[in-house]
């Protein structure tokens, strides 16, 4: 972009002005970072980040950002700075340098940081984000809404997720909202809603203690409200570009208002909590995410309640993708009018931002 300045001026011309040189002064300030691929391809752009083993560049020919494979990433120049993680568990922030791998065998990869320069091998990077100038620019996400329709019984189900992720060297958080309702004429109607948040603060490369807390609605299982609040320690059996597998434990306590139908006082009880998750990516074509929730009764021995959720997505264009859900809750120990089982399977579109 090229300004040009012709004479000094004064009121609302003189702020014209201004804005239009702060303007040039912004479109000045973007990166020229320099990739360069082990076929020889050069790109001059902004490193954005590196996601399920995808380096993603802005360029200013390019609408939207460029997915490129990291591990045919030869060389990589940028004077940003940038979260990274490692195979390992290790974090660190700082500038960053992909040097070519014969030149520096096993330590082609730099971060440099304010305690030092961090050596290690390009592929056992996982993870590389920008460090954004505040908490809001941070903030990672997703929203995906469906809608069936069944002419022949009139049947109907809306279904909406929404996810806010926040990570940093040394804690991180999740928050997961989810609805769904489903309705046909002559018949009850159903809903449930859902929010839970994951947070954690990391001990050392490889685990994490951590707070969870639920809140749910079902329809089905006459719960008015659970609300279970509790925390514990995890950690990650695996953790490469294409796959994370990990697990967590815990105690947490639950309190149950069930609806009028029930005819069920209050309750509230003690559990402890197993759990694992993951994931599994494809370059940037399709992703798998499936987390299991098991909560054995300690105050209540016997019971056990299990939540579970499975989503693949497959990318589109312009940050867009389609999902394909499937969401369980059981209650060995439900109430008397309720079902042991609530689960659903539902397709939608969203958008990750």
């Amino acid at each position: 972009m090229t300004c040009h300045i012709f004479r000094p001026a004064s009121g609302p011309r003189s702020f014209f002005l201004f804005l239009m040189l702060s303007l040039c002064l912004t479109a000045q300030a973007k990166r020229k970072d320099l990739v360069i691929m082990k076929n020889g391809d050069h790109l001059t752009g902004e490193v954005k980040k590196l996601e399920n083993g995808v380096l993603y560049v802005d360029l200013d020919y390019v609408s939207g950002s460029v997915g490129l494979d990291w591990l045919q990433v030869e060389k990589v120049n940028s004077t940003g700075t940038f979260q990274v993680a490692m195979k390992n568990g290790q974090r660190q922030a700082g500038t960053i340098a992909k040097l070519p791998e014969k030149d520096a065998p096993g330590k082609d990869f730099e971060v440099n940081g304010p305690t030092g320069t961090l050596s290690t091998h390009a592929p056992d990077v996982v993870e590389i984000e920008s460090k954004k100038k505040n908490f809001w620019r941070q903030l990672t996400g997703s929203i995906d809404v469906g809608y069936s329709f069944t002419s022949g019984n009139s049947q109907t189900q809306t279904d909406s997720d929404a996810s806010v992720n926040y990570l940093s060297t040394k804690w991180q958080t999740t928050n997961n909202w989810t609805a769904s309702f489903n309705g046909q004429p002559g018949a009850p109607k159903t809903n449930l809603l859902e929010f839970q948040t994951f947070d954690g603060a990391f001990l050392n490369r490889n685990s994490v203690i951590f707070g969870i807390g639920d809140l749910l609605h079902s329809s089905q299982q006459d719960l008015d409200l659970r609300t279970t609040l509790g925390g514990g320690y995890g950690g990650y059996f695996k953790r490469t570009n294409t796959a994370v597998l990990n697990w967590f434990s815990g105690v947490v306590y639950a309190h149950e208002n069930f609806t009028a139908t029930a005819n069920q006082p209050a309750d509230q009880n003690i559990e402890a909590l197993l759990g694992l998750a993951y994931q599994r990516f494809h370059f940037d074509r399709y992703s798998l995410q499936s987390q299991l929730l098991v909560y054995p009764g300690l105050s209540d021995a016997g019971r056990i309640r299990t939540t579970t959720k499975t989503i693949f997505s497959v990318k589109l264009a312009n940050n867009f993708h389609t999902d394909l859900s499937f969401w369980d809750n059981f209650d060995s120990e439900p109430p008397s009018t309720a079902k042991r089982n609530e689960l659903g399977v539902s397709t939608s579109l969203g958008w990750s931002f």
